[in-house]
């Protein structure tokens, strides 16, 4: 089966099905939404203009326990991270999707992160395409689409009183084989349904590397980090321990290039001491040293850091004012 259709009318009875499975889905809370475990599948809502969160945490939590520790005596008792439940993430934007191949290429690139992957590989993504693209988004710009299915398992596309469900891989088909009797085949009108639905919704940078225009565009960042912590691509993070010299446990934190102590050294020296500095190094690293580097943009268009700045700041904007400076 590499496409079905499902009633709307039949969501919560899809997900129900998802039995021994973790299920992360959207919800809405005080006006806002985010990817959260839920127990109640009637709680899930699909109000794609109001994704404030990115489904990020699920595979990369803002926080996570490495490892806990205790000492008795002369001996040290290492107890590893847990195993990752499996798990469904379910109502993903395409652009969120993306940001997930993104993150493999990096947590299994050379080095191998072992936390990021075991629960990357216990984790079916299920993503629902765009029917009316935010004037937020940009994601075509940098090879997106609003149905696009990178990344993803299943892609359910709005239809009316139905979903169109396209099957990406075998995970996918495995998935929906409990849900049988819900499903039907698509008829010819609903895939021209699903079609229409699909239509309607470096070294430039590098040369700017010097210019004083980071400086005016600075001046209006406060370096509160929002944008890299809504950010789907957004990686970096700290390692800390806490506890005393009992016990305690190792811990993995997101951090943010735009905070000042994120290149301070022990010595009190900062080789990005400035908040233009700062900026400089966030676009450069979305839009060049990573497409120099690793062969892609790391950013998938999905404008929530134009949407959330509490200043207005606008990553669009910024590329543009970079570009006029080369001409």
């Amino acid at each position: 089966m590499d496409t079905a259709v499902l009633k709307k009318e039949n969501l919560t009875a899809f997900l129900k099905s998802l039995q021994g499975v973790r299920l992360i889905a959207p919800v809405a809370h005080k006006g806002k939404t985010s990817f959260e475990v839920i127990t109640d599948p009637g709680a899930v809502t699909l109000n794609l203009d109001d994704y404030s969160a990115s489904p990020k945490k699920a595979l990369f939590p803002q926080t996570e326990t490495l490892f806990a520790f205790k000492r008795e005596r002369d001996t040290v008792t290492i107890a590893p991270a847990e195993q990752a439940p499996a798990s469904v993430v379910f109502g993903i934007r395409p652009c969120d999707a993306r940001s997930f191949v993104i993150l493999d290429r990096l947590f299994d690139g050379d080095f191998k992160d072992p936390y990021y992957l075991n629960k990357r590989q216990r984790t079916v993504l299920i993503g629902l395409s765009c029917k009316e693209p935010t004037n937020r988004c940009f994601c075509p710009s940098l090879g997106g689409s609003p149905s696009g299915a990178e990344g993803l398992d299943l892609l359910f596309t709005d239809i009316g009183d139905e979903y169109f469900i396209t099957v990406i891989t075998d995970r996918g088909r495995e998935l929906l084989e409990p849900a049988a009797a819900l499903l039907t085949q698509p008829t010819d009108d609903q895939k021209n349904k699903k079609d229409q639905a699909d239509r309607a919704a470096h070294e430039k940078l590098l040369r700017a590397f010097e210019s004083e225009a980071w400086l005016e565009l600075a001046n209006k960042c406060l370096g509160c980090g929002i944008c890299t912590y809504y950010c789907p691509t957004c990686h970096c993070f700290d390692i800390q321990d806490e506890g005393d010299q009992v016990e305690g446990r190792r811990i993995r934190v997101w951090d943010a290039c735009m905070y000042e102590e994120f290149t301070r050294h022990t010595s009190g020296a900062n080789p990005r001491h400035n908040r233009a500095e700062r900026l400089r190094n966030r676009i450069l690293h979305k839009f060049s040293y990573y497409p120099r580097n690793l062969g892609y943009v790391a950013c998938v268009g999905c404008g929530r850091c134009i949407e959330l700045c509490p200043v207005n700041e606008d990553i669009i904007e910024i590329l543009d004012r970079v570009r006029e400076l080369n001409g």
